[in-house]
């Protein structure tokens, strides 16, 4: 951020928020969404390539369960920026051409696929 305000010659002292930077610049902070982009890119990746990460992604590694709440989990994150349930998101990233069109543009917080 401090690269868009060097830019638009706005200092820390004018009180501007981050959002209001953006809004100024006409940039949107796309951060998270490229987070979320790799993220659902790298389950694709795994979930065509049986191996040991596999295991570990679906939480089929043995041993004790700890106290407390229940950890938030990748598949829970896939699930939700997909707006499918896991076992189609399974079978939709076998086919790298049905994933890429679902792994290119994740849902916004609270939006659901048509």
């Amino acid at each position: 951020m401090w690269i868009y305000r060097r830019l638009a010659k706005i200092s820390w002292k004018d009180k501007k928020t981050n959002q209001e930077v953006c809004e100024h610049l006409g940039k949107r902070r796309e951060l998270v969404n490229t987070i979320k982009t790799r993220k659902i890119k790298y389950f694709g990746h795994i979930k065509r390539y049986a191996s040991f990460l596999e295991d570990v992604f679906e939480g089929k590694i043995e041993g004790s369960i700890p106290r407390g709440r229940q950890r938030r989990r990748w598949i829970d994150d896939i699930t939700e920026w997909t707006g499918k349930d896991i076992h189609q998101c399974t079978v939709e990233a076998q086919d790298r051409a049905k994933w890429k069109p679902v792994s290119s543009q994740p849902l916004e917080q609270g939006r659901h696929r048509e």
